[in-house]
C-alpha cells in the first residue's frame, strides 16, 4: 500500500488561537460601534416607516452575511492573515494586491482615530475635559493597546471577546428599558412619514446600513490566526453576524416602542433620547458615556486585524521585508503592529481636520471588495484549497452577486453623496499604482534575507 501523502505545509506563521467564540465575538466588537446607534434615524427619515425600515436592515444583513461568507470561503482557501491583500495576490498578482494594502495602510488609521477622536470628545462633552487633555487620552489608550498587542494577540483576541459581550449586554439593556417603560406608540404618531420616493429613500437607507454593518469582513484579515480554518470560519462568521442581526433589530424594536417616528428621524442621539425619556436625563448621560466607550472599545479589533495587511503585504515583498518580523518569544507581528498603531497616533496628534480622508474610504476600498467577490470565482476554478481544505458557501453564486451589488450601491453613494471625496479614492489608488512602480525600480532587497 502506498503511503498516504503528506499533508500540505500551514501557510502561515503565526500560532492559531481563535476559536469560534473568540472570533464571532471579534465580528461583534469590529462591527457594533456607533452605527447602529445613529444609522436607525437615517432609515426612518428615508423610509418612513416602520415596516419599510425593518426590512431594509434585514436585507442589510443579508448583505453583509453574504460578503463575510464570502471573505470566509476564500480565507478557508488562502489562511495566510492579510484579508484581501493575500486574496487578491493569489488571484490577480502582486500590483492589485499592493494597491489594496496601499488603500488599507492610508486609510485604516484614519478611520481608527477618528474613532478615538469621537470617543475622546464624547467624554469631553460629559466631564467637561479640554480638548489637550481629550488628545492625551487618545493618544494613552492607542498605545496602550499597540503595546498589548505586541506583547500577546491572544490576550488583545479574549478582551475583544469580552468587550463584544458588553456591548451585547448594554445594548439588550437599552431594549428592555425602552420596551417596558415605553409607551406604546399610538396610531396616529406610528402613521408613516412623507417621504420623496420610497424607492429612491430604500437605496439611500440601505446605503446608510453599510456603515452599521462595516467590519463584516474583520475575521478574515487574521485568517493566519484562525484554529481549523475550514470549519471555524463559516462558524464564527453565522454566529458573529447572526448577534449582530438580532441586537440591530431589538435596539429598533426599542426606539420604535420609546419614540415616535418624527422624533427617531430627527434626533442625532437617539440611544440617550429614548432612554432618557424613560429613566430621566441622568440615564442619558450614561447612555452618552457608553457610546463614547463603544466607540473607544472598537479600536481594540482595528489594532488586532489592521497591521495583518502590513504584515502580509511585507512577507511578499522583499523591499517591505522587515515589516514581517514576528517577535520569537511573542509570536506576534510587533513591527506591523507599531507601526500601524504610530500611523493611528499620528492623525490623533494632528487633531482631526482629517474627516474628508474618512470619505476617501469609499472610493478608496469598495473596488477591492468587488475583486473580492470576483476573486471567489476564481479561487474556486482553479481549485485553490488550504491545508486545512475549503469552505464552501452556500447558495453560490448569490453571495458574489450580492457583495458586488453592496459594491455598486456603496459607489453610487459615494459619488452621488460627495463626488470630490469619491475622486479622493481614485486619487489615492493611484498615488498607490506610482509607489508600486517606483518600489518595483529600486534594487531589490536581496530575497535570501531575514524572512522575521
Amino acid at each position: 500500500m502506498d503511503p498516504a501523502p503528506a499533508p500540505a505545509p500551514d501557510p502561515s506563521r503565526l500560532p492559531r488561537h481563535v476559536g469560534v467564540w473568540n472570533g464571532g465575538l471579534l465580528l461583534v466588537t469590529g462591527v457594533i460601534g456607533v452605527g447602529i446607534l445613529q444609522s436607525p434615524a437615517v432609515v426612518v427619515r428615508n423610509t418612513g416607516s416602520m415596516g419599510l425600515a425593518y426590512l431594509v436592515w434585514l436585507v442589510g444583513a443579508v448583505v453583509a452575511v453574504c460578503g463575510a461568507l464570502v471573505m470566509a470561503e476564500l480565507a478557508s482557501r488562502m489562511p495566510r492573515s492579510g484579508g484581501m491583500t493575500v486574496f487578491l495576490r493569489e488571484t490577480f498578482g502582486p500590483r492589485v494586491s499592493f494597491l489594496c494594502a496601499w488603500s488599507v495602510i492610508l486609510l485604516g488609521p484614519v478611520a481608527t482615530a477618528a474613532i478615538m477622536l469621537v470617543s475622546v470628545r464624547n467624554l469631553g462633552a460629559i466631564f467637561g475635559i479640554g480638548e489637550n487633555v481629550q488628545t492625551l487620552l487618545a493618544l494613552s489608550w492607542v498605545g496602550g493597546i499597540t503595546l498589548l498587542n505586541m506583547r500577546s494577540s491572544r490576550v488583545v483576541a479574549r478582551i475583544v471577546g469580552g468587550v463584544g459581550l458588553l456591548k451585547v449586554t448594554v445594548l439588550s439593556a437599552v431594549v428592555l428599558l425602552c420596551l417596558a417603560g415605553g409607551r406604546a406608540v399610538e396610531p396616529a404618531v406610528a402613521a408613516p412619514l412623507e417621504v420623496a420616493s420610497p424607492w429612491i429613500g430604500f437605496g439611500l437607507a440601505l446605503t446608510a446600513t453599510m456603515f452599521a454593518y462595516d467590519g463584516w469582513d474583520g475575521l478574515s484579515l487574521v485568517a493566519g490566526e484562525v484554529k481549523e480554518p475550514r470549519r471555524t470560519l463559516p462558524r464564527a462568521t453565522l454566529l458573529g453576524m447572526g448577534i449582530i442581526l438580532a441586537v440591530y433589530l431589538a435596539v429598533n424594536a426599542g426606539f420604535f416602542r420609546a419614540l415616535p417616528l418624527g422624533q427617531i428621524a430627527s434626533t442625532p442621539a437617539l440611544a440617550a433620547t429614548a432612554v432618557g425619556r424613560v429613566l430621566g436625563e441622568e440615564a442619558g448621560r450614561f447612555l452618552t458615556l457608553f457610546v463614547a466607550c463603544s466607540a473607544a472599545s472598537t479600536v481594540f479589533a482595528s489594532l488586532l486585524c489592521n497591521p495583518r495587511v502590513m504584515f502580509a503585504l511585507a512577507e511578499e515583498e522583499p523591499f517591505f521585508r522587515r515589516v514581517s518580523h514576528i517577535h520569537p518569544r511573542w509570536q506576534t507581528p510587533v513591527v506591523a503592529i507599531a507601526l500601524y498603531g504610530a500611523l493611528v497616533m499620528t492623525y490623533i496628534a494632528s487633531g482631526g481636520g482629517f474627516e474628508r480622508l474618512t470619505r476617501y474610504m469609499v472610493l478608496g476600498l469598495l473596488p477591492f471588495y468587488g475583486l473580492a467577490a470576483c476573486a471567489a470565482v476564481i479561487a474556486r476554478r482553479r481549485g485553490l484549497a488550504g491545508p486545512y481544505g475549503a469552505f464552501s458557501m452556500p447558495l453560490y453564486p448569490l453571495p458574489v452577486v450580492l457583495m458586488l451589488v453592496y459594491v455598486a450601491c456603496g459607489l453610487l453613494s459615494g459619488f452621488s453623496g460627495d463626488f470630490l471625496a469619491a475622486c479622493g479614492g481614485l486619487v489615492i489608488i493611484a498615488a498607490g499604482a506610482i509607489v508600486y512602480e517606483a518600489v518595483r525600480r529600486r534594487p531589490a532587497v536581496a530575497a535570501t534575507g531575514d524572512r522575521g
